[in-house]
């Protein structure tokens, strides 16, 4: 039997076993020791001997935090686990095991990690008022060259926006009407 201080077991095993050690309300050296006594095998099918590493321990944490993320588990200060309800009906559900996968089935769950990894977008800033006065100089069919700013500004560059959309949506408007 070989002893390894890197392999961990798969994800759906750590989460239904960590999952089942919250229904008989371990604590944390015992859902340790339990996750140390999983059968693990290698690519090779040869039986591994797991070691208490702290890869295992964050390992671990990692799926309790998941399976608390979407509902399954309660968490003590003392690190006690509880089952809830909805962790009851998962692991009648789904007896071979639970991953992300099966979790992201959880709106709690896939809506706390969206919220949390959700790309991070830049907030357009509104144009500033030589937008406005641009789109009314457009509709009032006054000329390029009548605009007011500098050519080095961003006004400047916002009035032509606002003009020149103003002729596009005039242009709509006729198209629309000769339909």
């Amino acid at each position: 039997m070989t002893t390894t201080t890197d392999y961990t077991p798969g994800d759906p095993a750590l989460m239904l076993t960590i999952l089942r050690s919250a229904s008989a309300n371990l604590g944390p050296d015992a859902l340790r020791d339990k996750v140390l006594a999983l059968f693990c095998c290698d690519d090779d099918g040869i039986q591994i001997t797991l070691q208490d590493t702290p890869t295992l321990r964050s390992r671990i944490e990692y799926a309790a935090s998941h399976l608390k993320m979407a509902g399954l588990i309660r968490i003590a200060d003392d690190g006690t686990l509880a089952i809830t309800s909805l962790g009851e009906a998962m692991l009648i559900t789904y007896p071979l095991g639970i991953d992300d996968g099966v979790l992201c089935s959880l709106p709690a769950f896939r809506n706390r990690i969206y919220s949390d990894n959700a790309p991070v977008t830049q907030s357009r800033p509104l144009p500033n008022p030589a937008y406005g006065y641009g789109f009314s100089a457009g509709l009032g069919a006054h000329r390029l060259t009548e605009n007011p700013y500098p050519a080095d500004c961003r006004e400047h560059e916002d009035w032509l926006m606002g003009w020149d959309e103003a002729l596009d949506q005039d242009k709509r408007e006729k198209e629309t009407l000769l339909s």
